[in-house]
């Protein structure tokens, strides 16, 4: 017989129940406040008003908790959101959450999702536009609910301050909801829920020695390590991986992980084996930048052959690392100089935007009129904030370059 919504809406209502009747309550991030209790339902009408509103119809799994179970309170993070202020006036603009959202499911999207995905920052701008907040789990870490586009009814974990979308592998908002209500009862740490693979451990494990994609694997690996009680299988199976598996950048999350994640100091991998992973790494052609990043071992000699490559995506990648990843290095700056030089006339725009973003970060005040002249021609929007941010606003200047200026912050 099929799992109904309304079956699972049952058997959600009376997972809170026994979890308000529980002697204590579980130590899971949030529960002390929400305590499993819900805001009352929402009523017909106003959802009604909310789609007319903004002209669309909220994804049905999602709509039934609200109007049948509660509109607010007990879940995932600090709580959900009241849908009662989670679109007000002051957070959507008009069509916000008609137009539709570009994320979809599979891997995290990179560090520069922002750029690749939303229009710069303005005062009119529609920001994550065809999606509705529904948690906050402190800091800049948020879900939201995709309410328009391909991925409508998905759920996605994002960081405002950088980390990219991940849209989650729960089907819809009861089967997220759910599966929260179940790992906090199992003892799981769910900070920021979502983030680990809906699997069980064997299928866990199999994913991690098996699956296509080399983000899955290591989202397997690090799911494995979040589990309450850590077997002898999966200690061997993260081990065996971090050895084997073909891609290095897998190799070195999985030994970050194993370090800072593994609760027996007796088992932290060591420093060899990252030497090793590091090796692998350089071995590639061109060297696998993301390992040797993931590692904090990445030189400039790691970098510039991609810088120079014909791969798109990994030049653009590269670009990225030079401006945010590669510590400034007063005895290279002349070799980075001349690598930001040639960024800046790609015909990438986002590589563009990454090289204006790298003069600030190594400093490089001998480039500042290069990029006022590249303001006057620059077409695409976000090199043009990026030249900007670079070239105007306070700055203290850290580098002893009196030639250079530009703002603290990243423009988010």
């Amino acid at each position: 017989m099929p799992d109904t919504d309304r079956a699972r809406l049952a058997r959600i209502s009376a997972k809170l129940i026994a979890a308000r009747a529980l002697p204590s309550l579980p130590a899971a991030f949030g529960v002390e406040s929400h305590k499993f209790v819900l805001e009352p339902p929402v009523p017909e009408s106003a959802v009604t008003a909310f789609e007319e509103r903004h002209e669309v119809t909220l994804p049905p799994a999602y709509r039934l908790f609200i109007t049948e179970l509660g509109g607010g309170g007990a879940g995932p993070g600090c709580e959900l959101l009241s849908f009662a202020g989670a679109c007000s006036d002051a957070r959507c603009r008009p069509g916000h959450l008609a137009q539709p959202s570009p994320y979809l499911p599979g891997p995290r999207y990179p560090d520069d999702w922002e750029q690749r995905h939303e229009d710069p920052p303005a005062m009119d701008r529609i920001f994550l536009r065809g999606t509705l907040p529904i948690a906050y789990h402190g800091c800049t870490l948020y879900t939201r609910l995709v309410v328009t586009g391909p991925a409508r009814g998905r759920l996605f974990n994002l960081d405002v301050d950088g980390l990219g979308p991940y849209v989650v592998e729960d089907a819809d908002f009861l089967a997220w909801y759910e599966r929260w209500l179940d790992e906090v009862m199992a003892g799981y740490d769910v900070g920021w829920f979502g983030e680990r693979l809906p699997l069980d451990e064997p299928a866990l494990i199999a994913a991690l020695a098996g699956d296509p994609s080399p983000q899955r694997r290591t989202r397997a690996g690090e799911s494995l390590l979040l589990s309450p009680v850590i077997s002898e299988q999966t200690r061997t199976a993260v081990a065996d991986a971090m050895s084997t598996d073909g891609d290095p950048t897998v190799r070195a999350h999985l030994y970050q992980l194993l370090r800072w994640q593994h609760r027996d100091p007796r088992r932290t991998p060591a420093k060899a084996v990252a030497d090793a992973i590091a090796r692998h790494a350089r071995s590639q052609t061109p060297p696998d930048i993301e390992a040797l990043t993931a590692l904090g071992m990445l030189t400039l000699d790691d970098v510039l052959p991609a810088l120079a490559g014909e791969d798109l995506e990994r030049r653009r990648r590269a670009a990225y690392i030079l401006a945010r990843e590669l510590p400034r290095n007063d005895r290279e700056r002349d070799a980075v100089e001349r690598a930001v030089r040639d960024l800046l006339d790609d015909p990438d725009p986002l590589v563009r935007s990454h090289a204006a973003t790298a003069v600030r970060q190594h400093a490089l005040g001998s480039l500042n009129s290069l990029l006022r002249d590249r303001r006057r021609t620059e077409a695409d929007p976000w090199t043009q904030h990026y030249l900007a941010w670079v070239l105007n606003g306070p700055y203290s200047d850290l580098s002893g370059d009196p030639a250079f200026t530009g703002a603290d912050d990243l423009p988010f």
